[in-house]
């Protein structure tokens, strides 16, 4: 297994710090105190050279990340002290508005800090896990800069039935995105094939027909702004892939506003300094916020619905793009 990432540095991230880049590039790195780790014990090196966690980046350096850690076997996740916003809660299920920056479930170099961890001292009990400890009661994901509502389940029966609920797609998923430019049609259906990026292992893409798995969305424009230069936009899944409404937004040429995976300002917004200066200033992370949740609730069989608000940096940002259209 080849256990390197190499990243290109972009126009977007010259001048910033190498532990900022990387954490926000790279997923599986949570934290900045992580990634300084990382720094420190030399495995990153920019341009074949070991330096700072401080170290100022400059245009096109390589940074090389020693991933050997994610073969690292991960521990039982026990249950930790950590703050959630709970928008309900009953014997079987708990609905949570996750924060941008949370972790879902541990995972390689990830044992501490998740959802997960916040949900297992919460309830006092371990929650079923369809025989994943480290993903006991999730249901399904929210990447960790995506922020918005989920569905956590505390019993079996809830579990089991509300994963039928996500793999048959009866449930509802809405998804709001600010992303750049136009997208013509103002609504559609996206289908495309859906799989690992063969050129960079930490990234997925558009795959040829056939190869992959299939992911559908629907995709309306709510907003257009900034001279239609920026849209917000909202996204309804009928599958859930791995960074889905993220790659097939990009793909149509319509990468969401901070994403530094999958899209680029620099290519995005050629000319206008002044509104990639205000868009690297107030999005630093991916615009993506799930705003609906919908589906039957597994033991009563009732009608569940739940909504989250923008948080506070998606709200300013909106504001900034609509006071400057």
């Amino acid at each position: 297994m080849n256990n390197t990432i190499e990243i290109l540095v972009s126009e977007e991230f010259q001048n910033e710090r190498l532990d900022v880049v990387i954490t926000r590039i790279i997923e599986i790195i949570p934290s900045r105190s992580f990634a300084h780790k990382l720094i420190t014990n030399k495995k990153v090196l920019v341009d074949g050279k070991s330096v700072k966690s401080s170290y100022k980046l400059k245009l096109l350096q390589k940074i090389c990340i020693d991933i050997s850690f994610l073969n690292d076997l991960n521990p039982e996740p026990i249950g930790e002290k950590i703050d959630l916003d709970i928008l309900f809660e009953d014997n079987d299920l708990i609905i949570i508005n996750k924060p941008a920056g949370m972790v879902v479930h541990p995972g390689a170099g990830v044992h501490s800090g998740t959802l997960v961890n916040a949900i297992l001292a919460h309830c006092g009990v371990t929650l079923p896990s369809l025989g994943q400890p480290s993903r006991a009661g999730i249901v399904h994901r929210l990447d960790r800069d995506t922020s918005g509502v989920m569905v956590v389940a505390k019993s079996q029966i809830a579990l089991t039935n509300l994963s039928k609920q996500f793999s048959d797609h009866s449930q509802i998923r809405l998804y709001h995105a600010i992303v750049y430019g136009n997208i013509i049609p103002k609504s559609g259906k996206i289908e495309t094939w859906h799989g690992r990026d063969p050129k960079n292992r930490i990234k997925y893409s558009v795959q040829k027909e056939g190869k992959g798995k299939k992911a559908i969305l629907n995709y309306e424009t709510l907003k257009s702004l900034q001279s239609e230069e920026i849209s917000l936009v909202s996204c309804q899944l009928y599958t859930g892939r791995t960074h889905q409404i993220r790659v097939q937004l990009s793909h149509l040429g319509h990468g969401i506003l901070g994403d530094a995976l999958y899209s680029n300002i620099s290519n995005e917004l050629k000319n206008d300094k002044e509104l990639k200066a205000l868009i690297n200033k107030n999005a630093l992370r991916q615009m993506l916020h799930a705003v609906y949740l919908g589906f039957k609730h597994p033991v009563t069989n009732e009608e569940m619905s739940f909504s989250s608000p923008y948080p506070q940096d998606f709200k300013n940002l909106l504001s900034l793009l609509e006071s400057k259209g």
